[in-house]
């Protein structure tokens, strides 16, 4: 996707949120909030195709004519991105509170697949039709393009109407990315409470699938419901659910051990000493299996990336701010760094070296240590997510994988549901 730069986007959505709507824009939300209540999903879809899509008029011409003055405000090549995007979500909005309305969405979000290609003598259509599509390559839309795959009760080859087997259609199976690819910096309360439902739904389903399975595998009961809820193969999942919940260290789970260093941590003398020790803390369950070579090499990076890390602060005293900072720049290097810059080349390299548990469970101990940098966890695998969204699974299985040991070790971490290991 060839988004805005970060700072462009930013400002431009500082400008037009310090600003109230403009009557033209009210008189565009007003309209189609009536519409969707008086009308057929599909007559509201048909109005829309008329008024965004066609642009080639309009059956009110009081609403026709407060989107040519939206449309030609000098500001609109950077404000209409937003405009666009609330009124595609003053109808989605009511649509996900009703059930026999859930299918209209994909419909509204496909016009934008259907853009018209013949020309036209209007210079007003003209500029809507170049505004919208530019839509089609900002966050907005592309958020947008993924809330059906989410929503709607379908598998992964129905979901929009698409039927490939690209990576796009299994942002349902990871609901601690839905926060920063389903959202943006203009989604309103409503649409945000939605996706927070949907999340807490899906992490809830999930949980439950997992401790069915896990019950089943030690034997404590037989069902047919309690079948692998992940896209690992029944060895792969139960090594996950082993290393993330049992006992890795001395005896002690990762929990545990994150427990007793946060402990520790408070002890240390300066920020320095404490990169030191918490350098050990991560690579210990490295170092105890991961071949020689590979842990020395590995440990000389990771020793000297956090050795430059927020260096001035060397002499000062552990607080949280450094923790957190320490935390989030970390997980950058780690996983990916940004939208802009997203290089992963590091941790393509800590999977072809030590495997995907033991890379996710470094990950993990680093947010059982700080879990206020979970967040940024989650951040880090929807950029991966979304930059490889149209790409076909089978050409990215290590990220696959990845994403579905991060839903293992962060269920059985965080969720709230008790896995008993062997």
């Amino acid at each position: 996707m060839n988004s805005l730069d970060s700072w462009d986007s930013l400002d431009s959505w500082s400008s037009y949120n310090s600003s109230p709507a403009t009557l033209d824009e009210d008189c565009l939300y007003e309209h189609l909030r009536n519409c969707v209540k008086t009308e057929p999903t599909d007559h509201v879809i048909a109005r829309f195709r008329q008024l965004f899509i066609d642009a080639q008029g309009y059956t009110d011409s009081q609403v026709w004519q407060a989107l040519s003055q939206v449309v030609q405000d000098p500001e609109a090549d950077k404000s209409f991105k937003y405009t666009l995007n609330r009124c595609c979500y003053t109808l989605i909005n009511p649509w996900q509170t009703r059930l026999e309305c859930h299918a209209a969405i994909p419909k509204l979000v496909a016009l934008f697949e259907q853009l018209p290609t013949h020309s036209t003598q209007s210079k007003f259509t003209i500029r809507l039709r170049t505004l919208v599509r530019q839509f089609r390559q900002t966050e907005q839309y592309a958020a947008l393009n993924r809330l059906p795959h989410v929503l709607l009760e379908t598998n992964d080859q129905e979901a929009g109407g698409r039927s490939d087997n690209r990576l796009e259609p299994l942002i349902k199976r990871y609901p601690y990315i839905y926060d920063h690819s389903l959202l943006t910096e203009d989604s309103d309360k409503q649409h945000k409470r939605t996706i927070k439902g949907l999340r807490r739904k899906a992490e809830r389903k999930f949980g439950v699938d997992l401790v069915r399975y896990n019950s089943r595998r030690l034997g404590h009961f037989k069902s047919k419901f309690a079948e692998n809820p992940t896209l690992l193969s029944n060895a792969e999942l139960d090594f996950a659910l082993e290393y993330y919940t049992g006992k890795v260290e001395r005896n002690r789970t990762h929990r545990d051990v994150a427990r007793c260093f946060s402990a520790y941590s408070q002890t240390v003398r300066s920020y320095r000493e404490f990169k030191g020790e918490f350098t050990d803390y991560l690579l210990t369950p490295i170092a105890a299996v991961a071949p020689i070579p590979i842990s020395k090499q590995f440990s000389r990076q990771l020793q000297q990336y956090l050795q430059d890390t927020l260096s001035d602060f060397d002499s000062e005293s552990l607080n949280n701010f450094v923790l957190v900072e320490t935390c989030r720049r970390l997980l950058n290097f780690l996983i990916v760094d940004s939208p802009q810059h997203p290089n992963f080349q590091t941790f393509i390299s800590l999977i072809r070296d030590i495997g995907y548990s033991l890379t996710v469970g470094l990950l993990l101990r680093i947010v059982l240590l700080c879990s206020s940098s979970k967040p940024w966890l989650e951040r880090c695998f929807s950029i991966l997510f979304n930059l490889h969204e149209k790409r076909y699974r089978e050409d990215v299985p290590w990220l696959v994988t990845s994403l579905e040991h991060v839903n293992v070790a962060l269920a059985t971490n965080f969720g709230g549901y008790v896995i008993s290991c062997r």
